[in-house]
């Protein structure tokens, strides 16, 4: 008996031509061959990705007033200062978030040497008087 290798023709989606199975990308979830043959896949998606350009260069809406392009002086002097407000806030909110980071991450000098252990007193409490009060000045000590 021969071993004859039977060729499948698929029927492109676009074209409507049967082509063998080599003629179409293979979807790697499923290991059928795509709807499209190979040409019409590259067409579409070169036609595709042309009018997705285009469509998004046009509707791009500008939601925000651009400063440099505002000629009433009052409203660009308002528009600095709040865009100013705006980069303050964000940095403050970065630099706190730092701070509360490194408190949470960084273990006291008293609880690494064990003095804390030693006077009675709790750590967690130690923590809790600390945020609260906020950290302790070193300088009151040496005077």
């Amino acid at each position: 008996m021969k071993n004859s290798e039977v060729q499948t023709l698929f029927v492109c989606g676009c074209c409507k031509r049967s082509l063998p199975a080599s003629a179409f990308y293979i979807n790697k979830k499923t290991g059928l061959p795509g709807n499209y043959c190979k040409e019409c896949r590259k067409t579409v998606s070169r036609n595709h990705r042309k009018n997705e350009k285009r469509s998004l260069a046009c509707d791009r809406e500008i939601n925000y007033p651009v400063i440099t392009s505002t000629e009433d002086p009052t409203l660009r002097r308002e528009l600095i200062l709040h865009a100013l407000e705006t980069v303050a806030a964000s940095i403050e909110r970065k630099r706190r978030k730092v701070r509360e980071s490194e408190f949470e991450y960084e273990p006291d000098a008293e609880s690494r040497s064990g003095s804390a252990f030693e006077s009675g007193s709790e750590p967690e409490s130690e923590l809790e008087l600390q945020s609260k009060s906020g950290p302790k000045p070193e300088l009151e000590l040496a005077d």
